[in-house]
């Protein structure tokens, strides 16, 4: 009964849309966008071989990507010359820069309405501040709704006071029904009755169904708009009828082409159930799913050509459906530094650009990376980053080991100085980094659950690790999918062969030869050092810790790496020359600095003295290399099962 007074309310909230109704042959153009993660301004991006291909810049570049005032331009050149188009967003538009950190959700609502976004779906992280931010932010910047359909009111909060189930919008003449669906699996708060954000988290398959069943008779097209990721939005096409187009997001995949999904049991039950969990029957047709990427690197551009003459689909054709894809284009358009910036944004969002001469001059890098530092391992295991931030947390936590989310890796870490500004790109959630003592079967179920998520994610690691080694299985079909190792020993090793005394196997250390890690122990106690996020439940891997049972030791993972890094060694060998990268560098980005704050003729000392000072910050900068942990060393693989 709630979900249909849900419904009820909100077509009458909707109403029909204006204009007659079309019919014949029709083209709607949907420009999709998801995961911005408050990236108002171009960020610094290395580009792989994958978005050179994709035209975002020349493969090992450190190219400028992305920015809202670039997205405008962008965005209103794909409308035009086109009657029918939508701006669809999938969600986590907060979290991720110093703006939001800053300034809250105001910089990045007021941006989204000035790009002409036309809906967006909640995303997880727009709850990471609880949901007052959400409400009165949405409330007070927002002309655009906020979508989720599978959130219902407790009657105890005000979150599904700025939240609806769908939308009706109209583009000459075709009505597109677009419903939206919230990530409910990362939200730890909806598994608590009642909560602070005054939701119930609801099924998503027979939310969305009961959605579809109610737009169905005033829409020709239906849209679903998701932040729940690939293999989720595949299981809510098959469990429903009905839907047209998947734009999706919250992975921070960039497809190259949709993925078609059979809906109505994916062709094998040929039921499905509405919103009363009720059965009916059905035909099966295949919907497209599009993922476009994250951070504004690209917009994704989903062209259908609609028809609704029934004599095209056959004898399971539903009139109700009105119009049907007969066809669909789907390109990635992508967000260069060639872009030109749109002057109104580019004004509109100038009061939160940082211009902090503290977080942009020499005097405040932190260490030094002499080479690119990536997030995800070249065969789905350990990355170079991702051991950085594991080890980093360890070290801070004087923990046992430690386990991190992939998540909680935005970006990766180009060549250079590095500076605080930079790993809050690089970790920028407020997630603060806890220790906790837990039994080795905690921690072996914790790797299982892991095991498992990567198995679905085609072996992609979905944590990263320290003081630990870890075997996944992949696929992982049944239990017993993750062998885990910790503590390292004395024991030096060259294979697993010179550890099988004690059923251990070999890793590998910086600089040096190999060590034995011995089997975790079920019955012992670990000190292990993680997230609050994971520790409370959040990612599916750690059954949820009590908060009393964690230690707070620090504020956050870019904090954290930033205490790790500064008491690090220096780079070896040592800058000896103005060229070498590392004094160059230091140079070209304190001279920008002053530049930026208007005090440029302070800054035109003779390069002598430039020099001499870069030289002497480079000679004990700390290095962020493999000595501290920031390199590929096998400590993650996958095993076939």
């Amino acid at each position: 009964m709630r979900a249909a007074l849900l419904f009820a309310f909100a077509l009458l909230a909707c109403g029909s849309a204006p204009g007659a109704r079309i019919s014949g042959p029709a083209r709607l153009v949907l420009l999709h966008t998801a995961d911005t993660h408050a990236e108002l301004f171009p960020w610094r991006t290395l580009i792989g071989s994958s978005d050179a291909r994709r035209g975002l810049g020349a493969e090992g570049t450190v190219a400028e990507v992305g920015g809202y005032a670039r997205l405008k331009t962008l965005l209103r050149r794909e409308r035009a010359g086109e009657s029918r188009v939508l701006h669809l967003d999938a969600g986590d538009l907060f979290q991720g820069s110093l703006a939001f950190e800053r300034f809250g959700a105001e910089p990045e609502i007021l941006g989204f309405d000035a790009l002409g976004v036309d809906a967006q779906a909640l995303g997880n992280h727009e709850l990471d501040r609880g949901e007052t931010l959400v409400h009165d932010g949405y409330r007070a910047f927002a002309r655009f709704p906020l979508l989720a359909a599978n959130y219902v009111s407790d009657g105890a909060g005000g979150l599904t006071d700025v939240l609806e189930p769908f939308v009706v919008l109209e583009a000459s003449g075709l009505r597109a029904g677009v419903i939206g669906v919230g990530n409910t699996s990362t939200v730890a708060l909806l598994g608590e009755r009642p909560n602070e954000l005054g939701a119930l988290a609801e099924d998503a398959a027979q939310a969305v169904q009961g959605a579809i069943d109610a737009l169905r008779p005033v829409v020709d097209v239906i849209v679903v708009v998701t932040h729940l990721g690939l293999d989720a939005d595949a299981s809510l096409v098959s469990r429903t009828s009905g839907i047209d187009v998947v734009l999706g997001g919250h992975q921070h995949l960039t497809l190259d082409e949709p993925k078609w999904v059979l809906d109505c049991g994916a062709g094998e039950q040929a039921i499905v159930r509405d919103a009363w969990g009720r059965e009916r029957t059905c035909a099966s047709r295949r919907v497209p799913i599009v993922h476009s990427g994250a951070y504004g690197k690209y917009v994704g551009r989903v062209t259908l050509e609609l028809d609704d003459d029934p004599a095209r689909f056959g004898p399971d054709y539903d009139p109700l459906d009105r119009y049907e894809v007969t066809a669909l284009d789907f390109s990635l358009v992508p967000v260069t530094a060639e872009t030109p910036a749109d002057p109104a944004v580019a004004e509109l969002l100038a009061p939160y650009r940082s211009t902090d001469a503290e977080v942009l001059a020499a005097r405040d890098v932190l260490a030094y990376a002499p080479s690119a530092l990536e997030r995800f391992g070249a065969t789905g295991g350990d990355s170079p980053l991702g051991n950085l931030a594991a080890t980093a947390v360890r070290a801070v936590s004087e923990a046992d080991l430690a386990v991190i989310g992939a998540s909680s890796l935005r970006h990766d870490l180009p060549p250079g100085p590095l500076d605080l500004a930079g790993l809050v790109e690089v970790a920028p959630f407020e997630d603060p980094v806890v220790r906790a003592e837990l039994t080795g079967a905690a921690v072996a179920a914790m790797f299982e659950r892991a095991a498992r998520s990567a198995s679905e994610r085609d072996c992609r690691t979905q944590v990263h690790l320290a003081n630990a080694v870890v075997r996944f299985a992949c696929p992982c079909n049944t239990e017993g999918c993750a062998r885990a190792f910790t503590p390292e020993t004395s024991v030096e090793c060259d294979s697993d062969a010179d550890c099988a005394a004690f059923g251990g196997v070999c890793g590998t250390r910086a600089g040096a030869g190999g060590t034995c890690f011995a089997p975790l122990d079920a019955s012992a106690s670990y000190a292990v050092a993680t997230t609050e996020y994971l520790a409370a439940g959040g990612g599916g891997f750690f059954e949820p810790i009590a908060a009393t049972a964690l230690l707070r030791v620090n504020d956050g993972l870019s904090a954290t790496l930033a205490d790790f890094l500064r008491g690090g060694p220096a780079c070896t060998p040592a800058a000896s020359a103005c060229t070498d990268a590392c004094p160059a560098a230091l140079v070209a980005r304190a001279r920008s600095a002053c530049a930026a704050d208007g005090a440029s003729g302070a800054c035109s000392g003779d390069t002598g003295t430039w020099c001499a000072r870069a030289l002497e910050v480079c000679r004990r900068l700390p290095c962020a290399d493999a000595t501290r942990g920031a390199a590929r060393d096998g400590r993650i693989r996958f095993e076939a099962q």
